[in-house]
């Protein structure tokens, strides 16, 4: 059993609200807690093992796992979880989308394929939406989709197929999914699904319920998660990648 973490500070100062949660929770179950900056992990100070926990951003950890030889891929849409979306969803380049944006009603949603995300998902419609994208290559792989009308977005935190934590994100935090759609996604998806990983679950005004998107445990803010829970996730999945998972 892993007995010790390591949590990303920078200047002294937890990064984010994410790492003081996930101190907070290994600290009250006994763990035995290091701090690292991105310098000290990327040179080699910081001292990873398989059996100490990492905690911090997506590259803060995923320079971790890289140090033991491990590496990730986003999930963002699983094949089985296709008929869960209700919109079509591509892979696509900047290249491409500049090269359409002139066309009348080709607005499209874009999001980068990488796990390290340049930006956060947004809608181009003209070119004014291209000015930001110029520090982008144009070989810069995207996912793209149809602009869908969600009004109110939401994550299911999943550990062990089973629910955890429920966090609204964006939208009217008044319009709930549908629960029974989100159990049998989460029962569909089982068969290939990390340990831990967040599902995120949108409406839209006619009240349907469709996936958004799913992602990785380790990647994850805690959005509402208490520190038990939000260690306790976050440790499962870590002892899955590096191979340490009872």
């Amino acid at each position: 059993m892993s007995s010790s973490v390591i949590i990303q500070k920078e200047r002294g100062e937890f990064v984010n609200a994410n790492g003081f949660n996930a101190w907070r929770g290994f600290d009250e179950r006994g763990y035995e807690t290091h701090f690292f900056d991105w310098e000290q992990m990327t040179s080699g100070v910081a001292p990873v093992e398989r059996d100490t926990i990492t905690v911090g951003s997506v590259l803060f950890v995923r320079r971790a796992l890289q140090r033991l030889g491990v590496e990730t891929a986003p999930l963002d849409y699983p094949p089985s979880l296709a008929g869960y979306l209700g919109r079509k969803i591509w892979q696509t380049s900047w290249a491409e989308v500049r090269s359409q944006i002139d066309d009348p009603g080709k607005a499209v949603f874009v999001k980068p394929v990488e796990q390290d995300k340049a930006f956060s998902g947004y809608i181009v419609s003209s070119f004014r939406d291209l000015i930001r994208t110029a520090k982008w290559p144009g070989a810069m792989r995207l996912w793209a989709s149809e602009p869908f009308p969600f009004v109110s977005e939401w994550r299911f935190f999943v550990r062990r197929g089973e629910v955890v934590g429920v966090g609204h994100y964006k939208g009217d935090p008044l319009l709930y999914p549908d629960a029974s759609v989100v159990r049998a996604a989460i029962d569909d998806y089982s068969g290939e699904a990390p340990v831990a990983f967040g599902i995120d679950f949108g409406v839209v005004e006619a009240g349907g319920t469709y996936l958004v998107e799913v992602n990785d445990g380790f990647s994850l803010g805690c959005l509402g998660l208490g520190p038990l829970a939000y260690s306790g996730f976050l440790e499962d999945r870590w002892k899955q990648l590096v191979g340490t998972a009872a």
